[in-house]
């Protein structure tokens, strides 16, 4: 599985894991900013429906993990070269089948052709699709490589696939061949209304797999994959298994109950844009620190967060490691580049609301949430945006 922008393509999330069951001192394993199979949340941490499994197995053996990042490039070809090293979500296609050993499924991807909204495209076989003029592909993808083998020369290759959807939306080609479950992330990362393309034909389904260097050892192969299973074990009749409550949890997002109010996100962003205006750098160093009233202690989930114009996390009271960080074209789980929205409207309308879907602390899958921003102008005279967010409920 590859990036889809730019802008994200350059990192990929590593994991330091410790399993002293396998034998082994260290383990790296790598993976990609790919909602909703992994992704970052808006506490800096990895997630997602593969990162979960991942998780889950590394616990049954005992690991622990610490994160790093790397770019694309040079996290594949470490992993084909640097024993002690795995790699996930790859799509485990027969191109792939000799450069690692494998341990999976720990998921699926439908892959369909597209058009752009109203092109009236009717593909009834693969042959129909040759005829095409044009048709969009992402460099070196499984699913280049899947086009390739059917004998299709009419591709248009682009380093990510977010740059085919615009290709697709300008009418520089006619088609693309790309993911279902990341289709909205693709297309708001490329600033396009997913409305704006259809699908034309399925094509192909890929299992996705955690991918080990070849000289990883046989025993280590097979005590993940007894972990693996070991997740998709149903414990009774009517159960579901650990693995099936992952993949339904991220397959919908939920509502939330018995959360925070209103009326104490709008106040305790009030409060905060306040001190703000009147003393910048003390208020900056007290959200750091997370202390009160910047972060409830009886509600860790009520806490501030702030935003410069440049979408650069300035402050945050639950992870101040995410200080400093530009989020600038960084999307939520369903693709929204919900950050980018927030700066964007508070620089316009001064305050609101902004709707995302987001991972909760100590629990599975994904929810609904929103959070209240303000712009205020600092006491160093530097305009900053206050959030302050919450979990939606269903009486929302």
């Amino acid at each position: 599985m590859r990036r889809f922008t730019a802008a994200i393509i350059a990192v990929f999330i590593i994991l330091s894991v410790c399993l002293t069951s396998c034998g082994q001192t260290k383990i790296r394993v790598i993976t990609e900013d790919y909602p909703p199979f992994n992704f970052t949340d808006e506490a800096g941490n990895i997630t997602g429906q593969s990162t979960e499994v991942v998780r889950q197995i590394i616990s049954k053996m005992g690991g622990t993990a610490n994160i790093e990042v790397l770019p694309w490039d040079q996290g594949y070809a470490l992993v084909q070269k640097e024993p002690g090293t795995m790699l996930y979500s790859t799509a485990r296609i027969p191109q792939r089948e000799n450069l690692f050993k494998w341990v999976g499924p720990i998921g699926t991807s439908d892959n369909w052709f597209y058009s752009k909204c109203g092109a009236d495209k009717t593909i009834a076989s693969l042959d129909d699709a040759k005829k095409v003029k044009c048709i969009a592909v992402y460099k070196d993808d499984f699913n280049q490589i899947f086009l390739q083998d059917k004998g299709f020369t009419n591709l248009d290759i682009s380093q990510n696939n977010s740059e085919c959807i615009k290709k697709l939306i300008d009418g520089q080609v006619d088609m693309w061949l790309g993911p279902a479950e990341g289709l909205n992330f693709i297309a708001y990362a490329a600033g396009i209304n997913p409305a704006e393309i259809e699908a034309v034909r399925f094509v192909h389904r890929v299992d996705w797999y955690i991918a080990f260097n070849k000289d990883t050892p046989d025993s280590t192969i097979q005590a993940w994959q007894q972990a693996l299973d070991s997740l998709k074990k149903k414990s009774g009749t009517g159960e579901i298994s650990a693995y099936e409550d992952i993949v339904t949890s991220y397959a919908l997002p939920r509502y939330a109950t018995g959360g925070i109010s209103k009326e104490q996100v709008i106040k305790l962003a009030e409060q905060t844009a306040n001190v703000i205006s009147s003393n910048a750098a003390a208020a900056i160093t007290a959200i750091n620190s997370g202390s009160a009233p910047y972060r409830d202690p009886q509600n860790p989930a009520l806490y501030v967060y702030v935003f410069d114009k440049y979408v650069t996390e300035m402050a945050n009271a639950d992870n101040p490691a995410a200080v400093g960080r530009n989020f600038k074209g960084v999307p939520d789980a369903a693709g929204k580049l919900f950050r980018d929205a927030i700066v964007d409207n508070a620089i316009k309308n001064g305050s609101g609301w902004e709707d995302y879907v987001f991972t909760m602390p100590g629990k599975i899958g994904l929810f609904y949430k929103t959070a209240y921003y303000k712009l205020v102008t600092g006491s160093d005279g530097k305009e900053y945006i206050v959030c302050v967010g919450r979990y939606k409920e269903k009486a929302d």
